[in-house]
């Protein structure tokens, strides 16, 4: 069953940073500078995150959080400025 996570990095280096965030970019929508959404089951996360995502990262210096976001989250998210709805469809990831 896909989830919606919501995935956000501090990452120091800037060489790390851009990979992290084109390997992202794969998969999820990005929602602000270092913020993602990412509708993904937890087998495919759990991929991206033994192959790929945390092997870029240097564990000493950077973090990368990773949320699960619920359809009521979802539906109490409040967002202010600009908005720009990802380019997935919204109902079929928010079922837990």
């Amino acid at each position: 069953m896909i989830k919606l996570w919501l995935i956000c990095y501090d990452v120091r280096d800037d060489k790390r940073r851009t990979q992290l965030a084109k390997l992202l970019e794969q998969q999820c929508v990005r929602v602000q500078y270092s913020v993602f959404e990412c509708p993904l089951d937890t087998k495919k996360l759990e991929f991206f995150l033994s192959s790929k995502w945390l092997k870029v990262l240097n564990l000493q210096e950077d973090s990368l959080r990773i949320y699960p976001l619920d359809a009521l989250a979802k539906q109490k998210t409040k967002i202010y400025g600009v908005k720009d709805d990802p380019p997935y469809e919204s109902p079929d990831y928010l079922i837990l």
